[in-house]
């Protein structure tokens, strides 16, 4: 494709040295002040229709405004000299910006007619140029598509057509994880459900996680509640990292994950701000049970629970002396005559 950029700056320099303003050049042309503007920043490029008359005026060949010959230009040139000369998709996606939205579709359109495959550099280069309905009739007969290109144009693309897409992708091996999950924000959930299970399936299960904000409260709860969690192997998922995350789910989803985290000897400290205080309540007698660290729940806890946690302390023979600051006068002093009747 053209460098946009270097052509802006050769109709500059041409203009400039033909001692013409944009608006006497826009005059010339018969086109608005705003038109050469956005060429000479590189905002668009001039109608190939435009393209003689333009280099006529500002006295430089087709050669010179482009800044040098590539394939393209003998596109250009064919398409100057016959406007219906026969050049195929893949020549026109190439020349994208400089041609007519309406010619693009009438080629697009018999090439599906005629083609069973199109090369995704075709979608890639046309997208921006394209409407949604077109690229969608055109992503039908894309093959050996590319994940990074597909991010970068996703934004051109229905959800339906990029559903259809990733359904492609998917069907091959060794996708990039860290790509893919580059296109959720444009995915709808059915597709994103089967990126997961991609993940899953290829022991990249830890990727899940860059997912979370796009799959919504009831799937990302289904996800958790599903999950095989293996602690030995590589597709186990860390979500010690989902602080963000967990604003999603319910506070029950959240304790079950916690109560889970517990049992794998993982830190629960960033559950219990999602969680109720009985469920904290619960986790904290669990805790105790397995010989785990309990003051850092107790600043989540009221102080009957705390009292409770201390008589069960107690009971297991372990300390009490991290839970009195945290306890009523009562309590404390029937915690300590418990404690003088046990000796």
């Amino acid at each position: 494709m053209f460098d946009t950029n270097k052509v802006a700056n050769n109709i500059k320099n041409a203009r400039t040295k033909m001692n013409m303003t944009q608006m006497n050049l826009a005059d010339e042309m018969g086109v608005s002040y705003q038109a050469v503007s956005n060429w000479e920043r590189g905002n668009s490029m001039p109608d190939i229709s435009k393209l003689p008359e333009l280099c006529k005026i500002l006295n430089i060949s087709f050669e010179e405004l482009v800044g040098e010959r590539i394939p393209e230009t003998d596109t250009v040139e064919k398409l100057l000299q016959d406007e219906n000369a026969d050049v195929t998709l893949e020549e026109m996606a190439q020349i994208g910006q400089l041609v007519k939205p309406e010619k693009i579709e009438s080629k697009v359109n018999e090439t599906i007619e005629k083609e069973e495959k199109i090369p995704f550099s075709v979608l890639v280069n046309l997208a921006p140029f394209m409407d949604k309905e077109t690229l969608s009739k055109l992503a039908e007969k894309i093959v050996d598509i590319d994940v990074s290109k597909l991010c970068a144009i996703a934004p051109f693309l229905d959800k339906k057509s990029l559903d259809a897409l990733v359904d492609k992708l998917l069907l091959t091996d060794g996708v990039n994880a860290n790509k893919i999950v580059g296109l959720a924000p444009f995915l709808s959930k059915s597709a994103l459900e089967k990126i997961t299970e991609y993940l899953i399936r290829n022991g990249q299960a830890n990727k899940i996680v860059a997912l979370a904000p796009f799959m919504g409260k009831d799937m990302f709860s289904s996800l958790f509640k599903n999950m095989q969690f293996d602690i030995s192997g590589e597709s186990e998922v860390h979500f010690s990292n989902v602080n963000a995350e967990l604003d999603d789910l319910d506070e029950e989803d959240v304790a079950e994950l916690a109560f889970e985290a517990l049992e794998r000897g993982e830190d629960v400290e960033e559950y219990l701000d999602y969680m109720c205080e009985g469920d904290v309540a619960e986790l904290a007698i669990k805790a105790l049970e397995i010989d785990r660290d309990t003051e850092v729940f107790l600043d989540y806890m009221d102080e009957n629970d705390v009292a409770k946690l201390a008589f069960k302390a107690l009971e297991l023979g372990k300390t009490i002396e991290c839970y009195l600051d945290h306890m009523d006068e009562d309590d404390i002093k029937n915690l300590l005559l418990k404690s003088l009747k046990s000796r």
